[in-house]
């Protein structure tokens, strides 16, 4: 395998497309969410059980880190047909995913100050720490170019056929649902993971059963069909 190119990055394609949906969902269901918003809630729930808030921002960490080899292999299926929106949409997610598992390390941070302090000093060091311009900054440019991004890239998908309608709907509303909940709640955030189980691993399965010459040659690709009986017809000329 290591020996063809072709053939790993195929199936590095298919694992990240499979694997990386299903860590984020493991992710988002381990995690003690919060009974009311804000930064106290949220270190009473991390403090009420503190095994389960270091698995699940791990689980997180390593969902997101293959999110990024998920993303790479929708650009790499849909660049020839749609290059722009591909590309885009692939910067994007790109760019959000490689800062948003650095932010997981808040949590860490969080979690000490919840065991260590009183709630009322721990939320005035938390706080504090995210209060200004420039934490904003990182927080912003985690989160958003990330579900833009990975949107862009579930129409791409779909554009140049290397995704099924239903599929890229579930992989582009995986993303979006849980923005419906001003709290973020369990329940949405978990039916929103599962619409991406369900979506990128639709793909998934599909690259994972290409054959390695299909993978290189993007055969989902609708301009490749398109220019076949052209090709065909001066061939035979």
């Amino acid at each position: 395998m290591l020996k063809d190119p072709r053939r790993f990055s195929r199936l590095i394609a298919a694992f990240s497309l499979i694997a990386g949906p299903l860590l984020v969902l493991a992710g988002m269901v381990a995690t003690p969410w919060e009974s009311e918003p804000g930064t106290a809630g949220y270190h009473d729930a991390l403090a009420g059980d503190p095994g389960q808030s270091e698995v699940a921002a791990m689980l997180l960490h390593f969902g997101f880190l293959l999110m990024l080899g998920a993303a790479l292999a929708l650009m790499h299926l849909a660049r020839l047909s749609v290059p722009r929106l591909a590309h885009i949409g692939g910067l994007l997610a790109v760019f959000g995913l490689a800062t948003l598992p650095g932010l997981l390390v808040t949590d860490f941070y969080d979690l000490a100050l919840a065991e260590a302090l009183p709630r009322e000093e721990s939320v005035k060091i938390a706080d504090a720490a995210t209060d200004g311009w420039a934490p904003m900054v990182m927080v912003l440019t985690g989160a958003f170019p990330v579900i833009i991004g990975l949107v862009l890239l579930a129409v791409a998908a779909w554009r140049a056929g290397a995704a099924t309608g239903p599929a890229a709907l579930l992989m582009g509303a995986g993303w979006l649902l849980p923005m419906a909940s001003s709290t973020g709640g369990l329940v949405l955030t978990a039916i929103g993971s599962t619409m991406m189980v369900i979506g990128y691993g639709w793909v998934g399965v599909t690259v994972a059963r290409m054959s390695d010459q299909a993978w290189v040659d993007r055969a989902f690709s609708r301009t490749t069909r398109a220019k076949a009986p052209k090709i065909a017809v001066e061939s035979a000329v």
